[in-house]
């Protein structure tokens, strides 16, 4: 098991790939999960499908907003008081603000998605690299987006707050990666692209309706540009960014890798 003995922190945990990720995390061998989210509910709906699994890994619920970097520095102590260390940071906490043109954008929802996406996240990776660097060790993974990559431009509007700020967050975490290396910390991301899950199941609705098709029709809208011919699964793709703080990329550092199907192939 990829994650055996690790003790792991997922922020952002919902109804999308942050719960997959605490999931598949715990049935990679995880000793210790933390759970993070602004929402208690989620919390407890994440604590009860991972102790569903009856496997022999503990749960730490903490209420924390990437925004108010008190609540992360509280959420790095409770996890080192409770596991003694933190082995891995899956940076998944989002908003993603609206679909509209850059030249008509809401800059002030920018400014929200700006403070949450890179903002934000730096908070939470400050908090845990005291921790990671007295122990010599340690990985940080960034959930990022192909959006990056490949602008999505709809006829309603496009991404570009989004992508504008996780393009930041791409530029910030190599810069750590280049910091952090020589105290045995690695920080890589992982560019999703389209995920089968709720979020891509509500696109698909929209869609669908928006434009008076089927719902098979506005998937396969999707998948015709998939050389896999299908959407990957929100699973698939949280193992993924799982590898990216395993010890099998004990070698990878300042990385991003793509995750999608092969919609996008870097040069």
């Amino acid at each position: 098991m990829i994650l055996n003995n690790k003790v792991v922190i997922v922020s952002g945990i919902g109804p999308g790939l942050g719960v997959k990720l605490a999931l598949q995390a715990a049935e990679a061998g995880a000793r210790g999960i933390v759970l993070a989210s602004r929402t208690p509910d989620k919390l407890d709906d994440a604590e009860k499908k991972i102790l569903e699994l009856g496997l022999d890994c503990e749960v730490l619920k903490v209420p924390n907003d990437i925004c108010d970097r008190a609540q992360c520095d509280n959420l790095v102590k409770e996890t080192v008081k409770k596991f003694g260390r933190v082995d891995a940071l899956v940076n998944s906490a989002f908003y993603h603000g609206n679909f509209e043109p850059v030249e008509k954008a809401d800059l002030e929802d920018w400014r929200r998605v700006v403070d949450t996406n890179l903002i934000g996240t730096m908070n939470m990776t400050q908090a845990v690299i005291p921790v990671m660097k007295e122990q010599k060790s340690g990985a940080i993974v960034m959930i990022n987006t192909q959006a990056t990559r490949k602008p999505v431009v709809l006829e309603f509007g496009g991404e570009s707050g989004y992508a504008a700020s996780k393009g930041a967050l791409t530029v910030a975490s190599k810069y750590l990666a280049k910091e952090l290396g020589g105290y045995g910390i690695r920080v890589n991301t992982a560019l999703m692209g389209w995920m089968w899950g709720e979020p891509v199941k509500g696109y698909v609705q929209f869609t669908a309706a928006n434009e008076n098709i089927s719902e098979e029709e506005a998937i396969g809208q999707v998948t015709q540009n998939i050389p896999l011919g299908r959407t990957p699964t929100d699973d698939e793709c949280a193992k993924a960014a799982l590898f990216l703080v395993s010890d099998y990329a004990s070698a990878i550092t300042g990385a991003t890798l793509d995750v999608n199907g092969g919609e996008f192939m870097p040069a």
